[in-house]
């Protein structure tokens, strides 16, 4: 039942927007923009930890919601289910990131328990830039490489969308 209504609202959403698509909507969805330059070690922010692994096991047996906010797609995603929030937090890489100069957040993501918000990042998902960085309160705290589940599932979550918007277009 959640996955119709998650369709439904998906199918709604891209009802809503309007019928001019943008050179990365047009793409096949995959990561594919400019790559950036590589940048030195004095260009680079000092590192970020990884994220703790006690909250993501935390997030992983108690949480309840996960929502995705995609900046440069018409359209969001919401996990409620219990399996699709553990799948999720597999999308989280142990290794700790760097923020690479040049890369730009394709979204926003929020882990939730009982309606509270205990963990939010902007996800990364570009070509060489593949990682989350969280926040408390609007400050930098942590940074994770993101696994190839996470980048399969973004992909994924793209194409579905991409889809849905190129079958309605056709009717």
């Amino acid at each position: 039942m959640i996955r119709f209504l998650t369709h439904v609202a998906l199918v709604g959403l891209l009802f809503s927007c309007n019928n001019s698509q943008s050179a990365d909507q047009q793409n096949d969805g995959q990561a594919t923009t400019a790559q950036p330059a590589p940048a030195t070690a004095a260009e680079l922010p000092p590192p970020l930890p990884s994220v703790p692994l006690e909250l993501l096991q935390k997030i992983f047996q108690e949480g309840t919601q996960i929502d995705y906010i995609y900046h440069y797609h018409p359209f969001t995603a919401s996990l409620s289910e219990k399996p699709a929030i553990q799948n999720a937090i597999r999308h989280v890489a142990e290794t700790p990131a760097p923020i690479k100069p040049g890369c730009n957040p394709a979204g926003i993501v929020t882990y939730q328990i009982n309606g509270d918000i205990v963990l939010r990042a902007d996800f990364y998902f570009d070509t060489n830039c593949t990682f989350f960085v969280f926040y408390d309160k609007d400050n930098n705290k942590y940074a994770n490489y993101m696994t190839q589940e996470g980048v399969d599932f973004f992909n994924g979550q793209i194409q579905q969308a991409l889809q849905l918007r190129n079958n309605m277009q056709q009717q």
